[in-house]
């Protein structure tokens, strides 16, 4: 419960901070043309202006369901359309990690019997693992957002691995420390969050980086306990709980949904969320490091027509912070901080044995 309760308290800081910077919308700004705005803002700058134009057609569309099928049709293109480049290169690693998460559920259930209750179990997890993927398809195509989100998913999933001392057996049956719950659902999701706020200039890139990180780490974290399960099947220790084989391995897969798939994910995009808006604060940064953006897509009241969004581009790096100004020697020592960070991680896991 005391988990819970801070991370509503995380949600709440987050949106107070968020809706004090909100941008005033014109009354023409329906539900399709926020979506269409959203996906346009997905977009590269080679593919700036196709968005301005699906977005002025938009505005001459008439009728609810024309409105949402152009809208839905868009947003779909918005996601495919080239170019990709490192993006591409990270929605591949993702997919990959998720078929590879699911192929070995499978495997495990065919190859211990678990029978067709446990297809069930898969079709849950396909959701999960779908939902990820798309989750990271959204957020790699936010500019900034790849490189930090992807290291802090690599440092979260190497915090939660090394709880377990990097070994099968204790990941399965989550023998952790009783300093663990506190490190791994609040300071490495602060760091995350923080980190990607200074280096992105704006809460908006912290909350994009922890959510990115969390997507990131579960999709890792899970294929590696499905993998511990794989390899161990029912074994370990010897109980006298009186449990079948079936059911360890059935109650061992959930548990990695429950602890990977959903709440690693959660922990980390809602601490890291609050840590965001929090560092904004402190920092004086803004909300949205492409606010020139929201305001370049408000209406004009008297034409009701489109603002060309061409100062994006232009005004988006007399914005930007963080630590993409900082003097290189500062960035050295920052990346020399977290490495060493995670070394001392990886040392005192050593110790415990």
């Amino acid at each position: 419960m005391p988990i819970v309760a801070m991370m509503l308290l995380g949600i709440v800081i987050a949106l107070i901070r968020r809706s004090s910077n909100a941008v005033t919308e014109s009354p023409r700004a329906d539900t399709p043309m926020r979506l269409l705005r959203w996906a346009t803002g997905l977009l590269s700058t080679q593919r700036a202006e196709w968005g301005q134009a699906m977005l002025g057609e938009l505005d001459h569309i008439e009728g609810r369901l024309r409105r949402w099928r152009f809208a839905i049709g868009c947003v779909g293109a918005a996601l495919l359309l080239p170019p990709w480049g490192r993006v591409g290169a990270g929605v591949l690693a993702m997919l990959a990690v998720a078929i590879g998460g699911l192929g070995v559920y499978a495997s495990v259930i065919v190859r211990y019997g678990l029978g067709a209750s446990s297809l069930i179990g898969a079709a849950i997890v396909s959701i999960f693992l779908l939902g990820f993927v798309l989750a990271a398809l959204v957020l790699l195509r936010r500019p900034g957002i790849a490189v930090p989100g992807l290291l802090g998913g690599l440092f979260a999933a190497l915090a939660w691995v090394a709880m377990s001392g990097f070994t099968f057996w204790n990941l399965v049956d989550r023998v952790w420390p009783a300093w663990a719950l506190p490190v791994l659902f609040i300071a490495v999701p602060t760091v995350i969050g923080a980190l990607g706020t200074l280096r992105g200039g704006s809460a908006a890139a912290g909350r994009r980086t922890a959510r990115l990180a969390g997507v990131s780490a579960g999709l890792g974290v899970y294929l590696y306990g499905t993998l511990a399960v794989a390899v161990l099947g029912a074994g370990g220790p010897p109980d006298d709980s009186g449990f079948s084989a079936s059911y360890k391995i059935n109650d061992r897969l959930g548990n990695n949904l429950i602890f990977y798939l959903a709440l690693l994910p959660l922990v980390t995009a809602t601490f890291g969320w609050s840590a965001a808006a929090v560092t904004a604060r402190i920092r004086h940064l803004p909300e949205r490091a492409d606010m020139p953006y929201a305001v370049a897509t408000s209406y004009a009241p008297t034409t009701a027509s489109y603002v060309p969004a061409a100062t994006l581009y232009d005004a988006e790096p007399a914005i930007r912070g963080g630590v993409a100004a900082w003097p290189r020697s500062a960035r050295v020592a920052l990346v020399s901080a977290s490495f060493a960070g995670i070394v001392a991680l990886g040392f005192a896991t050593g110790l415990r044995g």
